[in-house]
């Protein structure tokens, strides 16, 4: 396991949208918490087993080979699609120097019209059904991913197939976008509409390679088949949906795309398909009681497109909820992502292990890409501190080394230390997050002025190598009632209240691995006392957040006494096997 990557790509739009030759060349290397899962998920994916992601593995849902049967294969291209995708926007010496093998053995399964998958399957509105919904999604997601393998590795092989399989979804269209079709799918679930509408993100992308705008306009036209109430659709295919149409927004500079998108998010986030851990289930509306990886990715990753296309904070701080919470939350101990049960009381292992070895563990590595891009940027000499995540990064002028502590004491702080900078020195503003009471900042050993402004602390002057800007974060304790009403701790008394605590950008809860009593049955009606004052256990481990460590106690619903309790991020249940961890807890208070 190291401690450090770097990643040397292009600061592209997201999607990997072709990046204009004048854009600013910057890298980042990742390093701690960061670093260390984005390794997890890698490391599974080179060297795991039992699934292994062999070629032939790898390739199943392409090559449809009846002596090598895997699960999901009609999804044609899905998990293909993915690996390339991941493996080129997330590169390493150990999968660059496979991954053009990996894209040009995939590349001879493509069939005279330019579909990956069954020639068998008829575009007609009589006969589309869920195997033809199928193979789009697969079509879709393998798209996505030969367009940024050729974004990261030019291969003109891989483009002229890319268009060829965009020509095969424009003829389509006539077969699928039409209301018989769409009724027949609805129930359809993974299957449904939601098939034909995320296939807006891979067409803007080949726009944009191509310069062709005809896949603009095959974009354009799936637009009205957005079903824009939820209802009990799945939550991967809506959440891309909307992705794709962010990217055209961007391609095409038309605002009612953007408001489009604006205004389904805002429904989303304001319903109770938005849950506590900043994401969402597998399906909207109550279908099902797990969560997704893959959704889960793709929430983050619509947050932090929203936010680059708008300046908007807002999004950002549902991404760094996301992020911290559910993101990290969802990872498994082996580097995979994938599902978990959510309960009335938190979050329990699915029956069977939830590790979802055939879309929601390469979606999460290629998530990672978008988070990378978006700890720093520059624009007109400004640095921006936009997450807080260990790291160095480096453009043409400037080179910051970041470190994120919350290994100690109640608060966490950032310190970044100009490695480099221009003549004239650099510029730096820190986002001031919602969830710090007080911010301080101190540059170079005093008290440095920061005016705040659009939810950002911009520092008084201009930095020079070797100059250092530490900043420090007040948490306080938040808890929020099942109804989203927040509750101050003044407000809590002897008689217990269910709520969710947050503290700083973490969620806590009871992790069973460490409080195991506390799961003894009946533990309905367990009640959790705050201190007046939080004091941490200063444990570290693996994956460990002490800052946000918690001590109390609380008195079983089973039996007598008052017992010892540590509250934990929620991000700590990664650290080892499933276990249930539980965030919905009857507080009272330490008066």
């Amino acid at each position: 396991m190291i401690s450090s990557l770097q990643f040397l790509l292009p600061l592209a739009a997201f999607g990997a949208v072709a990046v204009p030759a004048h854009a600013a060349q910057t890298a980042i290397e990742a390093r701690g918490e960061l670093a260390r899962r984005i390794e997890l998920v890698r490391d599974r994916m080179l060297h795991g087993d039992v699934p292994r992601f062999s070629d032939d593995f790898i390739l199943a849902d392409i090559a449809l080979r009846p002596d090598y049967p895997r699960r999901f294969a009609e999804y044609s291209g899905d998990v293909s699609g993915r690996v390339i995708g991941a493996y080129a926007m997330m590169p390493s010496p150990q999968t660059d120097a496979h991954l053009k093998e990996l894209a040009r053995a995939a590349l001879q399964f493509q069939k005279g019209d330019g579909r990956f998958g069954s020639a068998a399957l008829e575009f007609t509105p009589e006969k589309v059904g869920q195997d033809h919904m199928a193979l789009l999604w697969g079509n879709g997601r393998l798209l996505v991913g030969l367009l940024e393998y050729n974004s990261a590795q030019p291969e003109p092989d891989a483009l002229k197939a890319s268009q060829r399989l965009g020509d095969f979804l424009l003829k389509v269209y006539d077969g699928c976008a039409n209301p018989q079709v769409a009724e027949r799918v609805k129930d359809f679930g993974a299957g449904g509409m939601i098939c034909f509408t995320q296939l807006i993100e891979g067409l803007v992308m080949l726009s944009q390679a191509t310069h062709d705008h005809k896949y603009i306009d095959g974009a354009e036209r799936i637009l009205p088949w957005i079903q824009k109430d939820r209802g009990k659709q799945h939550t991967h295919g809506y959440l891309s949906t909307l992705r794709g149409v962010v990217m055209l927004y961007e391609a095409t500079k038309d605002a009612k795309h953007l408001a489009m998108v604006e205004e389904l998010y805002a429904g989303l986030v304001n319903s109770p398909d938005y849950t506590i851990y900043g994401g969402v289930m597998e399906y909207f509306g109550g279908k099902g009681d797990r969560s997704e990886g893959c959704s889960e990715a793709d929430f983050l990753r619509l947050s932090l497109q929203l936010w680059r296309v708008t300046g908007k904070t807002d999004y950002l701080e549902n991404a760094e909820r996301n992020l911290l919470n559910e993101f990290y939350g969802n990872q498994f101990a082996t580097g995979d992502f994938g599902h978990h049960w959510i309960t009335s009381a938190g979050i329990s292992p699915c029956l069977g292990s939830g590790r979802a070895w055939w879309c929601c563990t390469m979606h999460g590595l290629r998530a990672f890409r978008d988070v990378l891009d978006s700890v720093v940027t520059a624009k007109d000499g400004l640095v921006r501190i936009n997450l807080f995540e260990d790291a160095v990064w480096s453009d043409k002028a400037n080179s910051l080394a970041i470190a994120w502590n919350t290994a100690s004491g109640s608060s966490p702080q950032l310190s970044v230390t100009v490695e480099k900078a221009a003549a004239e020195g650099a510029r730096l503003t820190v986002r001031k997050p919602a969830w710090a009471s007080v911010v301080s900042v101190n540059a170079a050993g005093a008290n440095a002025t920061a005016k705040e402004e659009g939810g950002y602390l911009f520092i008084d002057r201009a930095l020079h190598a070797g100059e250092r800007v530490d900043v420090s974060f007040t948490c306080q304790p938040r808890l929020v009632k099942r109804d989203g009403v927040p509750l101050v701790f003044d407000q809590l008394a002897k008689e217990p209240v269910q709520a969710a605590l947050f503290y700083g950008p973490w969620l806590l809860g009871v992790d069973e691995v460490d409080n195991s009593p506390y799961f003894n049955e009946p533990i309905a009606g367990n009640r959790v006392t705050l201190p007046r004052e939080f004091v941490s256990d200063g444990a570290a481990g693996l994956r460990a957040v002490p800052c946000a460590h918690v001590k109390c106690s609380y008195v079983h619903d089973g039996f007598p006494g008052t017992q010892s309790l540590t509250l934990r991020p929620v991000s700590e249940r990664s650290a080892h096997e499933p276990a249930s961890f539980a965030v919905w807890l009857n507080y009272t208070a330490d008066k």
